[in-house]
């Protein structure tokens, strides 16, 4: 659990025990600034090491406008080259503007784009009152999901398209839309 604004703060250790992550929310720092990016990157680093599937979850009401070390793009790519899924929130916010008037703000548009390349699933809100129902969403996904692999035949070091399609109708596969074709790192 963690939380960004013109800082990056990570509450605990990994757990999935539901009270604490509720707990450590409540004790997370939020304000003015958003350094998306480098929250994203800085969650890449605390996932290396982990085994298994890694997911981010990233829930956001705004833009990127702090982060000082991480782009869009590179976070893709570090995503990408790191095998990491990424799911996106993003929350439409109203704030008052000048003079006097009611600002309705978009999330930040890359989210989109992060959660499509990295196999994902993006989710934009105009309400807090969807928050929930989607987290359950992004839960029950997360726990019936397939993993289908496949050896590339040339490992040349490129990124390289992918397409995932369903036969069947009205079924959707979230998959990467690209990969990165480099030889296995050797254990040694």
């Amino acid at each position: 659990m963690g939380a960004f604004n013109d800082k990056i703060q990570i509450s605990s250790e990994f757990t999935n025990n539901r009270d604490q992550l509720i707990t450590a929310a409540k004790d997370l720092d939020f304000g003015n600034g958003t350094r998306l990016w480098d929250a994203v990157d800085f969650s890449l680093d605390e996932l290396k090491g982990v085994e298994g599937r890694r997911v981010i979850l990233v829930f956001t009401d705004g833009d990127d406008t702090d982060s000082k070390k991480a782009g869009l793009g590179g976070v893709i790519e570090r995503a990408r080259a790191e095998e990491v899924m990424i799911y996106a929130i993003g929350l439409e916010s109203m704030y008052m503007g000048a003079p006097g008037r009611m600002v309705r703000t978009k999330p930040d548009k890359g989210l989109r784009k992060l959660a499509d390349e990295t196999g994902g699933g993006y989710f934009e809100l105009e309400k807090s009152a969807d928050l929930e129902p989607t987290f359950t969403r992004v839960a029950q996904e997360l726990h019936s999901q397939y993993v289908i692999g496949f050896s590339p035949t040339q490992l040349d070091g490129r990124v390289h398209k992918l397409a995932v399609r369903m036969k069947q109708a009205g079924m959707t596969a979230r998959a990467r839309r690209s990969y990165l074709a480099v030889a296995e790192k050797s254990t040694q």
